[in-house]
């Protein structure tokens, strides 16, 4: 079988192999107090007719897994069931990205409204998936174990075809297929976080705090470069729409 291989971001996303086990298991194991076992995922990958196992690797390091994706897809519904990245390549935008392929393979196989569960402390993940457009829909008390923890129920209604794209759907697309807004991107993030770490700190030297200002000032361009890009990208597919 063909690999369903797409770049994003710089990443390799594609189906996984008997091959990736010994490492999905090992990112798993660090990622989640309760991981999933390793013929959990066996099961994913030979017996599952509604389960998608996908991996990231780095274009340039092919053989270097450094997160994954499992999802089911059953009839129109997209249920993302695990996901995690290697806690060195954490915080580097291939969580998301990883979602965002999930629910993009989700749409092309027609599913309309995409589900997940989290735990309540997980802010991280939680603030990921709600910049995605997915919403909290209910709570599942005590449902994890070790420690014993609430979920968080979410999900998203993904858009039907021919329906107007929302600026954060736009720019998922743009990421698999723009380049230079992959780029910009990226160095939006990079800024953001050297600003987190930069504030911090409760003194600045007037060289940091002139640092700041600076970076301050790019991040806020990069912002506009991509909000530039994704209004270029609405007005082109509505003059495809129109013609």
């Amino acid at each position: 079988m063909t690999a369903d291989t797409s770049p994003v971001a710089g990443l390799l996303i594609e189906r996984a192999t008997a091959r990736d086990l010994d490492r999905i298991v090992q990112i798993e194991q660090e990622s989640f107090s309760v991981p999933w076992t390793r013929k959990m995922f066996e099961a994913e990958l030979t017996q599952n007719p509604f389960g998608h196992l996908h991996v990231a690797r780095p274009a340039e390091l092919p053989y270097n897994l450094v997160g994954y994706v499992c999802f089911w897809v059953v009839f129109e519904e997209l249920r993302l069931m695990t996901l995690a990245v290697a806690p060195s390549r954490r915080r580097q935008g291939i969580g998301r990205t990883l979602l965002h392929h999930a629910m993009a393979m989700g749409r092309k196989q027609g599913t309309t409204k995409a589900l997940l569960e989290v735990r309540a402390s997980n802010a991280v993940a939680v603030r990921m998936y709600e910049e995605s457009g997915f919403h909290r829909t209910a709570v599942r008390t005590r449902y994890y174990a070790n420690p014993i923890e609430d979920a968080v129920l979410m999900e998203l209604e993904l858009s039907k075809e021919g329906a107007m794209l929302t600026d954060e759907r736009i720019a998922e697309q743009l990421r698999a297929s723009s380049l230079e807004f992959r780029q910009v991107e990226a160095a939006h993030h990079r800024l953001d976080a050297e600003l987190a770490e930069l504030h911090k700190r409760h003194v600045l030297t007037p060289q940091e705090e002139l640092y700041a200002k600076q970076m301050h000032k790019e991040k806020l361009a990069k912002k506009d470069k991509m909000a530039q890009l994704i209004r270029a990208y609405r007005e082109q597919q509505a003059h495809s729409t129109a013609q």
